[in-house]
């Protein structure tokens, strides 16, 4: 500790951390500058010392440092990075990262509760007049998490940037439970028939989501030579990102072998015939990987509105047909239309009915690739036996 006195009469005290940076401090009492000098000293010997000017970083800059410093997957970094440019960084990136009160944080909760969502419905809908939702309580709880763990990294560091984290224990809007969504049996025949319309390939492929319970990006990544034709079951490696192909699962448990019902493996087995078995099963129409995008556009989505419980066509816009009628060969009525659901039902579908049928959760859970059985809300709260089940070939567990 150095103390002297400074031309503008106050007292100036001087200590070095062990990096040998100098922190120093005026005031006008000499005996109040020697204690400052003395309780950093002691913070320092205890290893609690922490650089008073360490949390004017921008909050900006500290999550550019904070973001290059983890190993992201590119999915999750383009996630992050969306939420951090839409919500946090118009509100947070200018301020010193210990200027932020808890106040000031609860205050930036309250305006996202009454933020509109800049797209709906899979389009950009900002500057546009018409009635658009606000932010879920999802997107508002995933905001405040990610500023949350800025200001973790920044409290774990030696020494800590900042002392506090506002952003801890907030009030959020609450996340309501959301109703469990499969397709019930007739609707999943409804969808196949349309999908096969479109193209085999897509017929296979929501029946493997169906009754297998892949994700989409691990049916995207299957390749022939992780299929055991003979045992009838998928070792679940490859999946397809929007970052082209990654060589291992999603999670620990993602890495797992999955049976397969015989008739599926014949039909992947009639897609990957003439081809080599280290290539793709499922491809887009041109070749090349199946893009999950493209998917939901152009195929998932129109087999749905295409769907027809009677096991009619839908009519095409140029047909003479009436409205809501139901005739020998096409069918607009409402009533035998299938519910309107997004890929991610295909999932929720094959949990849902291993349940319906009796399988152990935590047997479901290994089937499914889930870390825990609480992950899939099929699992959560499944609506067993609400149903008339009609035939279907079911995963066994074993």
């Amino acid at each position: 500790m150095y103390l002297r006195k400074i031309p503008s009469g106050k007292w100036q005290v001087t200590v070095r951390d062990a990096s040998g940076a100098r922190h120093t401090t005026p005031n006008r009492l000499k005996s109040a500058a020697r204690q400052w000098g003395a309780q950093q000293e002691a913070l320092m010997m205890r290893g609690e010392f922490r650089d008073p000017r360490a949390g004017e970083i921008r909050v900006g800059e500290w999550h550019a440092r904070w973001i290059a410093s983890r190993g992201l997957e590119a999915p999750t970094k383009a996630k992050l990075g969306s939420l951090w440019r839409t919500h946090c960084e118009p509100e947070w990136a200018g301020w010193p990262m210990n200027a932020i009160t808890r106040m000031e944080a609860q205050e930036w909760v309250r305006r996202l509760c009454s933020t509109s969502r800049a797209r709906h419905l899979g389009r950009d809908v900002r500057d546009r007049d018409q009635d658009v939702p606000v932010l879920s309580a999802e997107t508002i709880g995933a905001a405040v998490h990610l500023m949350s763990s800025l200001y973790v990294a920044a409290t774990n560091e030696s020494p800590p940037l900042v002392a506090v984290n506002p952003f801890a224990r907030l009030e959020l809007p609450k996340i309501e439970p959301r109703p469990v969504q499969f397709l019930e049996p007739a609707e999943a025949d409804a969808l196949y028939a349309s999908a096969g319309r479109i193209g085999v390939t897509w017929r296979i492929l929501i029946e493997l989501g169906t009754q297998v319970g892949l994700r989409p990006g691990e049916m995207f990544g299957l390749h022939g030579h992780r299929v055991d034709w003979l045992r009838n079951r998928i070792q679940v490696i490859d999946v397809m990102t929007r970052a082209g192909l990654r060589q291992w699962p999603k999670s620990r448990k993602s890495h797992r072998v999955a049976p397969v019902p015989p008739t599926i493996l014949e039909g992947m087995s009639a897609l990957i015939a003439g081809r080599p078995r280290t290539s793709l099963v499922f491809t887009a129409p041109h070749g090349g990987p199946v893009d999950d995008g493209n998917f939901r556009d152009r195929i998932w989505y129109p087999a749905v509105a295409a769907a027809r419980l009677c096991g009619r066509l839908a009519p095409a816009a140029g047909d003479d047909f009436r409205q809501g009628m139901c005739g020998a060969e096409f069918c607009d009525d409402p009533g035998h239309m299938i519910r309107r659901f997004a890929p991610r039902v295909m999932r929720h579908t094959a949990a849902s009915w291993l349940v319906q049928d009796g399988v152990p959760l935590y047997d479901v859970q290994a089937l499914l690739g889930h870390e825990s059985y609480a992950t899939n809300p099929a699992l959560r709260s499944p609506r067993a036996g609400c149903a008339q089940q009609g035939p279907r070939v079911v995963v066994s567990a074993s």
